[in-house]
C-alpha cells in the first residue's frame, strides 16, 4: 500500500469556555455562603457595584418581588460607548455569556433559565435557625439558652457556658443548681457538649442513637482497657463475647470525642437553605426563596454618570469603565438566572416528592436527575450542579436538594433507597426479642409489599443506618431483659 499525503476538510463542533460562561457556571454551582464571599469579592474591585440600601440615594429602588439587580448602561451623553442591547430572554442568556467567542455549541444545555419570581421574607421566622451565618460555640449556645432558659436559671446557664472549655467540656465542679440544670443544657446542645468528662460525651451521642445499653454503659466504664485493647477483660465486664466487643469498639470509633471541633477558630458553618417550603392549611405546598441569602446586588447610575463625565476624552480610562459595567450588569443577571433556575428545579423537586412531604421517608419516590432536567427543559449537569450544596427547609427538616434523587430499588423500581430503608428499619424497630428479623426475614417481608430485592442489598442498607445483625440485636435484646 502506498501512503501518499492528502488534505482533509473536516468540520467540527467544540466549546470554547469563555471567562463569562465559567463566571456563570461557578455561580451556579455556590453554595450560600460560597456566593456571599463571591459577591463580596465583586463589590470590592467593581466602582459600580453597591448592595441595595448602602447609597438609596444613587441606586434606582426596586419593588419587594424582584429578585433581579438594577442593570444599566452608562448614559448617551457619558461620551462612554456601550452596545446594551434589549434584555436578553431567559433562553438566550448562556448564549449570549458565551457570544465574546463564535462557536456553534448550544449554551442552553450548559444552563438555562426559568421563569419565577421571588419569595416574601415573611411567614418563616420558625426558620431563624436556618439562617447563614457563622458563629462561634459561645454565640450559638447563648442563643439557645436565651431562648430556653430564663430568671435564676438562665443565670446559672450563663455561668455553666462560661466553664466550657476548648472541646465542649465542663472541666470545673458543678454546684447542685448547676447539677440539676445539666440534663436541659445537654439537650440543646449539640450533642456531647456540657459533657463533665470523655465516656458522658459518648454516651450522649450513643443515646442519641439509641444505641446505649448496659454493655455500652459497662465499657464506656473501662475507657482504659479500651484504650489498651484488653477485649478479654472488656468481654467479662460487659457480659458479651469478644465479637461483640469488637462491634461495640468500632462503633465508638465512629463518634466525635471533641463535639466542638466543628466551632473550631470561633467559627462554624451552618446549613443555609436556599429554598424555603411551607404547607397551606389547604395542604398545598408553597415553594420560595430564601430571601435572606439572595445578594441584593445594584449599579449606582449616578456614580456612573459622574465618573463617565470625569473621564473626558481618556480612551484608557474608558475602556476600564465601560469593562466595569459591562461586567458589573452581567453579575446581575447571572444572579437572577442562579435565583430563578434553583427555584425551578426545587418546585420540580417538591412536586415530584409530594408524598415524601406528607408521609416522610416512606413516600420518597425513585428520581434521577433526567427526569427533573426533561420536565423543566433543563441539561443534566445543569440539574446536577443546582442540587450540589443547596438546601431546602421544610416542615419535615432541612435537606439538600440532591437528597431526593435515588435509582428504583427492587424489580419493578417503584421504591428508592430511602423509602426501603425507612421500611426495613420499621421493620426492625417493631421486631419482637424473642423473633429478631435476619436478612433473609427480612427479604420476605418487603416482598410481601411488593418490593423485590436481594438479601444483600438489604445488608447493604441495614450496615448503612448503623443496625447491627440479627445476632447482634437477638444478644442485646435478651442481655437487656436480663438485665432489668
Amino acid at each position: 500500500m502506498t501512503l501518499t499525503p492528502r488534505l482533509d476538510l473536516r468540520q467540527a463542533q467544540s466549546l470554547t469556555m469563555t471567562q463569562r460562561l465559567r463566571q456563570a457556571i461557578d455561580l451556579l454551582q455556590m453554595s450560600a455562603l460560597e456566593l456571599e464571599n463571591a459577591v463580596d469579592a465583586e463589590l470590592e474591585k467593581n466602582p459600580f457595584l453597591e448592595r441595595e440600601g448602602d447609597s438609596a440615594e444613587d441606586v434606582f429602588e426596586q419593588s419587594s418581588g424582584d429578585i433581579r439587580g438594577d442593570v444599566a448602561s452608562l448614559p448617551d451623553g457619558g461620551e462612554i460607548p456601550l452596545d446594551t442591547n434589549d434584555e436578553p430572554t431567559e433562553d438566550s442568556f448562556y448564549e449570549q455569556a458565551g457570544n465574546e467567542e463564535s462557536q456553534s455549541f448550544d449554551f442552553m444545555d450548559v444552563w438555562s433559565g426559568a421563569g419565577a419570581k421571588g419569595a416574601r421574607d415573611d411567614d418563616f421566622s420558625a426558620l431563624d435557625l436556618c439562617e447563614a451565618r457563622k458563629v462561634s460555640l459561645e454565640r450559638f449556645l447563648s442563643e439557645k439558652i436565651e431562648s430556653a432558659f430564663s430568671g435564676n436559671d438562665l443565670q446559672t446557664a450563663n455561668s455553666m457556658l462560661e466553664k466550657l472549655d476548648g472541646g465542649g467540656y465542663l472541666t470545673q465542679p458543678l454546684t447542685k443548681d448547676e447539677e440539676s440544670l445539666l440534663p436541659r443544657l445537654q439537650a440543646i446542645a449539640p450533642t456531647g457538649v456540657f459533657a463533665r468528662n470523655l465516656a458522658e460525651c459518648l454516651a450522649l451521642q450513643l443515646k442519641e442513637r439509641d444505641r446505649f445499653d448496659p454493655a455500652m454503659a459497662a465499657m464506656l466504664d473501662h475507657l482504659d482497657l479500651v484504650g489498651a485493647r484488653e477485649f478479654k477483660k472488656l468481654s467479662k465486664l460487659c457480659g458479651v463475647d469478644e465479637n461483640d466487643i469488637s462491634d461495640m469498639v468500632a462503633e465508638l470509633r465512629r463518634l466525635n470525642p471533641k463535639p466542638a471541633a466543628d466551632f473550631e477558630d470561633s467559627q462554624a458553618a451552618a446549613v443555609i437553605p436556599d429554598v424555603l417550603l411551607r404547607k397551606t392549611k389547604t395542604g398545598s405546598f408553597i415553594v420560595e426563596l430564601n430571601q435572606a441569602v439572595l445578594p441584593r446586588v445594584l449599579i449606582n447610575r449616578t456614580y456612573a454618570a459622574e465618573v463617565s463625565a470625569f473621564a473626558g476624552r481618556d480612551k484608557q480610562a474608558k475602556k476600564f469603565l465601560n469593562e466595569q459595567l459591562s461586567n458589573a450588569n452581567f453579575l446581575i443577571k447571572a444572579l437572577n438566572q442562579r435565583a430563578e433556575t434553583i427555584l425551578k428545579v426545587a418546585t420540580e423537586i417538591v412536586e415530584r416528592q409530594r408524598d415524601f412531604f406528607d408521609k416522610g421517608a416512606a413516600g420518597l419516590k425513585p428520581m434521577v436527575l433526567k427526569d427533573v432536567a426533561e420536565a423543566v427543559e433543563l441539561h443534566e449537569s445543569t440539574v446536577s450542579r443546582v442540587t450540589q450544596q443547596k438546601y431546602i427547609a421544610t416542615p419535615l427538616g432541612t435537606f439538600e436538594l440532591k437528597y431526593f434523587f435515588s435509582q428504583g430499588v427492587g424489580s419493578d423500581g417503584d421504591y428508592s433507597g430511602q423509602a426501603v430503608k425507612s421500611k426495613i428499619k420499621a421493620l426492625i424497630d417493631n421486631e419482637k426479642p424473642d423473633s429478631v428479623l435476619s436478612d433473609e426475614a427480612l427479604v420476605v417481608l418487603l416482598k410481601r409489599e411488593g418490593i423485590d430485592i436481594a438479601r444483600r442489598t438489604v445488608a447493604k442498607y441495614r450496615e448503612s443506618m448503623g443496625i447491627p445483625t440479627s445476632a447482634r440485636r437477638k444478644r442485646d435484646k435478651r442481655l437487656i431483659l436480663t438485665r432489668k
